[in-house]
């Protein structure tokens, strides 16, 4: 029950308590929007007053002032089990996220935010809802103050919320949805590991069966990261779309150097270096990550059209995956969703080790110590890793003599050798620190160690519950095992100050990056680290890197680099394709060819992802098994996106010789402007817009003839000319958002949508087109 008091305060905002405390949090607001504000903030020595405002829900952005230990956290965007949720818990710092507020001032892109200064109120005592106070009289911006436009309309968001609930709109999150999912989907014994499974090779049927438990498991592991937002700081998600372009072109021929070096047995004995050791890499997030890197990279990749479809090459990462989880458990079954979520992987003779030299955290003063290093290594570890998870794992939960349990997690905290940002914060810190946590709860929890190698609970501040721990320190990656030592009090505030250091000079280097830098810097973190650890294991990292030419691009990755980033496709395909399971498509199948009839639903669907309403006969589509019905749309089923495939190389090969090719380019030289106008349009003032709607219709004016000439072959591109033009009216008319709004049927919508449709009616692939 919340115990909101108004008496002197009233309510202004509700969002998700992040973990619960029972005495409210009071002080003045101040809200950040860019990493030279909340460097500036931090200077000004008001910080442990202090609650702050974000925009994302992303760590990394906060770092300076969550290591300075500001007083509270609020976000517009994101979900308490974010980073950001994360890090919050481990620092004690109360946090709501995902606050929208009713009143008060209007940010420079027009979103309400209480005034800068005024004294809001934290009651953060009750979860899920955590609700924001602010002391009367607080400034508010006038009636007619410029208010940001809704980032999606209402049937849209409750569309994104049901697939955030369920996957596919269908199968749920945990045991439930794990045991569902493979039930009612899953015909082969691919996701149980046997030592004759893993020696031979994997059929195609098998190969399926993975790519569509890794589309259900992915999304049970990071759906919530879809509300994350923008960070900030790093623009991970730009470079988490190109990483995976270049993870596919470029991971499958050398694992199968691998694989050729040391055999299907030497691939085993690299995942089961999570049984033996502590402060590895070779863990469970890094295989998770390696398989379904390639698998999703290649999704990515047909999505933009770069490259050519190549079974074989999916194939090899799943077995080579499938032999590193073998390692990783012994048989049975591959991932933590199947086993209840749980991973309790080191042996005996670490655990006993763990008990015998834990330290009793009764004492505050003692618990303090090990709560900050705990946050100042996890912190650090996510900067140097460019706000991604490669910096922390978890094993565990194991249970414990007393009834309680214990968790495992590392943190890693340098591999400057690779990462040569690193240096700047600083060459004296271990690659890795282990911390073994024991606790007690003294109420119901439960416990979830998903796939990524992270613990979530429920309630969800586990803490609380920490009764000892040991701490342990490898100082580079292959530091013999049995020269792991354990860290005294001495050393525990030794590194925990070098990390907090680290953080405040590492933080400023990589606000100064230009944006193509970080984004070049977090694919390098993506690309090498999935890889690093097993190469390392296996001897080969050296050769890999020499005879590879490990850390050049691959063309195909450079030309997607314009696409994704240069049309903004990254920040709208990338949670698409893993909430929807899209990013793991089928492998092509000769299967039927489905009724003609059909084609117009099925290349809405094939273009858009996913669609609430289609053309023709949607019952007859579901009973040929061609889409699914969701609570949140129609999806392609495998049968329908092999059937659209057959379907439309049919009407391509219908096609004369370059019957397109006049009205394409009559296109082409349209489309420069128009991305230009776009870009334009974000930053433009009134005045700025009033010109550019001036521009806009005549751009829509010079595409139509070549619509009307394609339409003159396939006259199904005909509605395209009417779409704009109810579209450019409409924004020329006032509503503005149809300029550039996503959840609408806007001139970019459609823009966007055309170039798509000509790009896949011909054959073409981005990198064909050299579209930037």
């Amino acid at each position: 029950m919340s115990t909101i008091d108004s008496t002197d305060f009233v309510p202004v905002g509700t969002g998700q308590t992040v973990f619960t405390v029972d005495e409210p949090i009071e002080g003045p607001l101040q809200w950040l929007d860019s990493p030279q504000a909340v460097m500036d903030f931090v200077r000004s020595g008001a910080v442990k007053d202090t609650i702050v405002l974000v925009r994302g829900g992303t760590t990394t952005f906060l770092t300076p002032a969550l290591t300075a230990g500001v007083k509270g956290v609020l976000t517009l965007q994101g979900a308490p089990s974010s980073h950001l949720g994360i890090l919050s818990r481990e620092y004690g710092i109360p946090c709501i996220m995902g606050v929208t507020f009713e009143r008060g001032m209007r940010s420079a892109r027009g979103e309400i935010i209480p005034a800068d200064g005024a004294r809001i109120r934290l009651d953060v005592s009750s979860a899920p809802q955590g609700h924001v106070l602010i002391e009367p009289g607080a400034p508010e911006a006038g009636a007619d103050a410029p208010t940001a436009a809704p980032a999606m309309d209402a049937e849209t968001m409750a569309q994104i919320q049901l697939l955030l609930e369920k996957f596919g709109g269908e199968v749920p999150h945990g045991s439930a949805g794990d045991k569902e999912f493979r039930a009612a989907r899953i015909t082969t014994d691919v996701l149980d590991l046997t030592d004759a499974s893993v020696q031979r090779a994997m059929t195609d049927a098998e190969v399926d069966d993975l790519s569509k438990y890794a589309g259900w498991n992915m999304w049970d592991c990071l759906a919530a990261r879809a509300t994350e937002g923008e960070s900030g700081l790093i623009p991970r998600q730009e470079y988490e779309s190109i990483s995976f372009v270049q993870i596919w072109q470029r991971y499958p021929e050398i694992l199968r150097f691998i694989s050729g070096e040391i055999g299907a047995d030497g691939v085993v004995d690299l995942g089961a270096a999570a049984r033996r050791e502590i402060g590895t890499k070779a863990n469970l997030l890094h295989a998770w990550a390696l398989g379904f890197g390639v698998a999703f990279g290649r999704g990515v990749a047909l999505e933009l059209g770069a490259t050519a479809d190549r079974p074989e090459d999916l194939r090899t990462a799943y077995e080579f995956q499938r032999r590193l989880y073998k390692g990783a458990w012994g048989d049975g079954p591959m991932f933590t969703s199947m086993r209840e979520y749980r991973a309790p992987l080191l042996g005996d003779e670490w655990l006993t080790r763990f008990q015998d030299e834990k330290t009793d955290l009764s004492d505050p003063d003692q618990r303090r110590l090990f709560q900050l290093f705990s946050a100042s290594t996890e912190m650090l570890g996510f900067l140097l890793h460019f706000d991604n998870r490669s910096g922390l794992s978890d094993s565990g939960p194991y249970p414990t003599a007393d009834g309680g349990f214990m968790i495992v997690r590392d943190h890693f905290l340098t591999d400057n050798d690779v990462y040569q940002w690193g240096h700047v914060a600083g060459d004296e810190l271990p690659f890795a620190v282990t911390q073994a946590m024991f606790f007690k709860p003294d109420a119901p929890l439960e416990l979830q160690l998903v796939d990524i190698g992270t613990l979530f609970t429920e309630p969800a501040n586990y803490l609380k519950y920490l009764t000892g721990a040991a701490v342990y320190a490898r100082d580079t990656w292959d530091t013999p095992i049995g020269d792991i030592r354990l860290l005294d009090d001495a050393e525990l505030r030794t590194i925990q100050q070098r990390c907090d250091a680290g953080s405040g000079r590492l933080y400023p280097h990589i606000a100064a990056m230009s944006r193509r830098e970080k984004i070049m810097a977090g694919l390098k973190v993506y690309y090498a680290d999935f890889l690093l650890p097993f190469a390392r294991g296996a001897g080969l990292w050296d050769r890999i890197v020499a005879e590879f030419d490990f850390f050049e691009l691959d063309p195909v990755t450079s030309q997607a680099y314009y696409d994704l980033v240069g049309d903004g496709r990254a920040a709208e395909m990338i949670p698409r394709l893993f909430l929807t399971g899209a990013g793991f498509p089928p492998l092509p199948a000769a299967a039927p060819k489905p009724d003609a009839a059909h084609f117009p639903a099925l290349h809405v669907l094939a273009l858009r992802g996913v669609a609430t309403e289609l053309p023709g006969d949607t019952a007859a589509l579901e009973a040929a098994d061609l889409v699914a019905s969701t609570p949140g749309g129609y999806l392609l089923t495998e049968a329908g996106t092999a059937g659209h495939a057959a379907l439309l190389a049919d009407e391509r090969a219908g096609l004369a010789d370059g019957a397109l090719d006049a009205a394409y380019e009559r296109f082409l030289a349209a489309n420069g402007p128009f991305k230009g106008l776009c870009s334009a349009w974000q930053s433009a003032d009134a005045d700025a817009r009033f010109e550019l709607l001036g521009q806009l219709e005549d751009l829509v004016d010079r595409i139509k003839p070549a619509i009307r000439r394609t339409a003159d072959v396939l006259p199904r591109f005909a509605p395209y000319g009417e779409r704009l033009t109810a579209a450019c009216e409409a924004a020329v008319g006032g509503d503005h958002d149809m300029v550039l709004s996503p959840s609408k049927d806007s001139v970019h919508t459609i823009w966007m949508e055309l170039h798509e449709d000509l790009l896949v009616t011909q054959g073409i692939t981005r990198e064909q087109e050299g579209s930037y």
